[in-house]
């Protein structure tokens, strides 16, 4: 009998337990076929992928690294400036994302004038190298601790990096919802092998909660939910399961065509707001002063 220890409440779950545990593919062209398997915390929700990765090696051909700046991204990260800008931000702050991948959302931010914005991202080369001796005024970390061994390291690392007032913005994944016995309608979420640990909003609310910072505001939506359509999570997940939840088809712009062959698609381009796939909860915390 094997088991398996909870890096967020140490509940220890063992392979007896078949409900709590998984299997799923990968959703990029190049773990399409590899089986990956999961454990979730009947204590916690928190789903753990299990199988050894090399973070580097994984990285080293990481699709979403391939973005552009487009309109679809333009549309989703005026969203999450809108969040930050009602925490306080402002253009002369010092600005650091945290696990940049190839740092659009740092060129966003500084087209938009906050001239001070600049990114970290260890598997990246450009951003691999974390600004010594500095401490931010905002710190935004999305879409970064499910990607990780230990989110609370992550969260610390980010505090100790915030100056006295400072701004923190965590985003993540859902694991709420997630039948271990039907993975296959979360595979975009899911994301094996990069997501290692997808938590609940509860979750997040107490990792924040244990740094002592002050919790300014949750958020339950994903920041890509917006009204404008065709730029919301669940059009973004119907139109990657037409692709066969294939992420390295669905940022070639030629996919696009998919949309003449299921017209069913467009419903949700334009109502998919309403008709949430799945949730990623956020968190704005203040550093005390």
């Amino acid at each position: 009998m094997s088991s398996y220890v909870c890096i967020i409440c140490s509940y220890i779950g063992t392979s007896e337990a078949q409900q709590d545990w998984g299997r799923v593919r990968g959703n990029t062209e190049r773990f399409k076929k590899t089986i990956f398997h999961l454990w979730k915390c009947p204590q916690c929700q928190t789903i753990h992928s299990i199988d050894p990765i090399d973070f580097q090696d994984i990285y080293s051909d990481y699709p979403l690294n391939k973005r552009c700046l487009d309109a679809y991204a333009r549309g989703t990260l005026h969203n999450l400036l809108k969040r930050l800008r009602s925490a306080g931000i402002k253009k002369s702050d010092l600005i650091l994302d945290y696990g940049c991948g190839n740092g659009i959302f740092v060129q966003f931010l500084q087209q938009k004038g906050y001239i001070h914005a600049t990114g970290y991202d260890p598997y990246v080369p450009e951003f691999a190298e974390l600004p010594e001796n500095r401490q931010f005024n905002c710190i935004v970390a999305n879409d970064v601790i499910e990607h990780v061994v230990d989110p609370r390291v992550i969260i610390k690392n980010c505090v100790n990096l915030l100056k006295p007032g400072g701004l923190l913005y965590i985003g993540t994944a859902d694991s709420e919802g997630v039948k271990m016995n039907n993975l296959e309608p979360h595979i975009m979420r899911l994301h094996q092998p990069f997501h290692r640990i997808i938590i609940t909003r509860g979750t997040l609310r107490m990792l924040s909660i244990e740094t002592g910072m002050e919790l300014m505001k949750e958020y339950k939506r994903s920041y890509m939910d917006t009204l404008v359509p065709f730029i919301n999570y669940r059009f973004l997940d119907e139109f990657s399961k037409a692709l066969g939840h294939n992420m390295d088809r669905a940022l070639d712009s030629a996919s696009v065509k998919v949309l003449l062959r299921k017209p069913g698609i467009f419903f949700y381009a334009f109502f998919g707001y309403f008709f949430p796939s799945a949730y990623e909860p956020a968190v704005a915390m203040r550093k005390p002063k």
